[in-house]
């Protein structure tokens, strides 16, 4: 009986807050110490090699809103590193950074759009490419199984409503984050409770609904244009992006889910759900870091413009109609050429001596 009573007594003590930065680092183990050193490092690493293919970017590239869109899209891992490096180092901003992130992510779902359709030459390109083609609306992750969804064909009036589906999400999404910081100030919003009497309940409902539309829209848009945009690598680089969308709700939720069970055991500095989120931080700095590296070799590719005017489609094309296009224009050319210089030979000359 004695010696049970100090194995209850004795054990620790769920603390409610979360502490501070100094509260926390004075308790924390060499370990824990040790891999947020490792992690840090990781992290400087990351912004720096955003900074060198920026400075590559803007050196190499040759038009300028690629560069601006493109400068955007490599920031997304780096942004996401930061932001859970201060999550992991100050407890008490977990919520604040994330929200920080989520932001961006909004920003770039938005801008990967601009990049698809600027990769095009415009909207006007995108309507002259894709012209007879139609986009299946039976796409993840919203109608994947709706077998009675139609195709449609690409013309303004339904890119408009594609790109809505983007837009809605990257307008929302900060009108949810900050309602959400907030109800924060005033105890309202609690990260990870789920309860009825909660508001992260029906905010979270609120930003399920609003990302899996934007995703429905990006992926349309996707898949319709892939193959005309392959040469420019348009799957590797909205897969960093989807990516970085997956690990960092999915892992959030899972974290999340074991909190509830005690998973990881609390201790006397953190809870069981701060704790989980240090661990879900930790390891977001390790996979941005692998996305950066992923990112940085797709879109640091230089070949032409950078448009889809300079890629030769020659898979969704006919190899003898291109040979024929091109001889055709070098002969027009040609006889251009053969016409200017024959107007010139015409022209009286004027002797005005």
């Amino acid at each position: 009986m004695t010696s049970g009573a100090p194995n209850t007594t004795g054990a620790p003590i769920c603390p409610d807050d979360v502490p501070l930065s100094e509260v926390y680092f004075a308790g924390i183990s060499t370990g824990e110490l040790a891999a947020i050193a490792v992690c840090a490092v990781i992290a400087v690493t990351n912004v720096i090699m955003y900074l060198e293919s920026t400075w590559y970017i803007i050196r190499h590239f040759l038009v300028r809103k690629t560069k601006v869109l493109s400068i955007w899209m490599i920031g997304l891992q780096p942004v996401f590193a930061m932001t859970a490096l201060i999550a992991v180092c100050i407890p008490r901003s977990s919520l604040l950074s994330d929200l920080v992130a989520a932001v961006y992510l909004s920003i770039c779902m938005r801008i990967f759009l601009m990049l698809m359709i600027h990769y095009h030459g415009g909207e006007e390109g995108l309507i002259n490419h894709m012209s007879g083609e139609t986009i299946n609306l039976r796409s993840p992750p919203v109608a994947c199984c709706c077998c009675c969804c139609p195709k449609i064909v690409v013309n303004k009036k339904n890119l408009f409503r594609i790109k809505m589906c983007v837009l809605q999400f990257a307008l929302l999404r900060p009108i949810l984050v900050l309602l959400s910081a907030v109800l924060w100030t005033d105890n309202k919003y609690v990260k990870g409770k789920m309860a009825p009497n909660q508001a992260a309940l029906y905010l979270n409902v609120f930003n399920a609904v609003s990302t899996l539309t934007a995703m429905y829209g990006l992926i349309l848009i996707f898949r319709a244009s892939r193959k005309h945009l392959k040469e420019l690598f348009i799957g590797p680089k909205f897969i960093c992006m989807q990516l970085v969308l997956v690990f960092t709700n999915l892992q959030s939720f899972v974290f999340s889910t074991l909190a509830n069970n005690n998973l990881p055991s609390c201790t006397q500095l953190l809870s069981s759900a701060a704790r989980g989120d240090v661990w879900n931080h930790l390891i977001v700095i390790v996979e941005m870091f692998l996305l950066a590296l992923l990112a940085r070799r797709f879109y640091r590719r230089t070949e032409g413009l950078q448009v889809i005017t300079d890629v030769q489609l020659t898979s969704s094309e006919d190899p003898d109609k291109v040979q024929k296009t091109e001889s055709s224009s070098l002969y027009n050319g040609a006889n251009e050429l053969k016409y200017s210089i024959s107007e010139k030979e015409r022209e009286p000359k004027i002797n005005y001596m």
